[in-house]
């Protein structure tokens, strides 16, 4: 297998996250590009006004600032170390997870989407739902998931 040229990643920041990282890794091509997303999602009840509810610009730019740093931390460390010959590109979203995967899926026109999914009891995944399942449902591309109990 020649491997993908165009991988995106998800990242939440949970425990596996480098387990995951490294699985992407591992099916990417030579000179491949590893694109590691970071998605905020902001609740509604941030504050409230006359026109509605919204998300602080203050906090929204500190959520982006934090986040790329995380991000090319996590980039630094795995990529030199791992696979020197990757390129990796650093993005940030906002929005509903998996909407928001989806449209940087068709945005980069990844090859691939690596993304963990862990072992939720029939109830749990009933009244949560979860994100890897709608972005299975509707991927452009291929889809590989990365699972673990937590």
């Amino acid at each position: 297998m020649r491997g993908y040229d165009k991988l995106l990643v998800p990242i939440g920041f949970s425990e596996p996250t480098k387990e995951i990282v490294g699985s992407a890794l591992r099916v990417l091509a030579g000179g491949g590009t590893l694109i590691l997303l970071r998605v905020g999602e902001w609740l509604p009840t941030v504050t409230e006004s006359t026109f509605g509810v919204y998300a602080h610009r203050k906090a929204i730019e500190k959520f982006r600032k934090l986040a790329r740093a995380k991000l090319q931390d996590l980039a630094g460390q795995t990529l030199t170390r791992d696979r020197p010959d990757a390129k990796f590109e650093l993005m940030i979203a906002e929005g509903q997870p998996a909407w928001a995967i989806r449209r940087a899926l068709a945005e980069v026109q990844s090859d691939l989407v690596g993304m963990g999914t862990h072992g939720r009891a029939r109830l749990d995944h009933l009244l949560i739902g979860s994100v890897a399942e709608r972005v299975v449902r509707k991927a452009p591309c291929s889809v590989m998931l990365v699972r673990y109990e937590p």
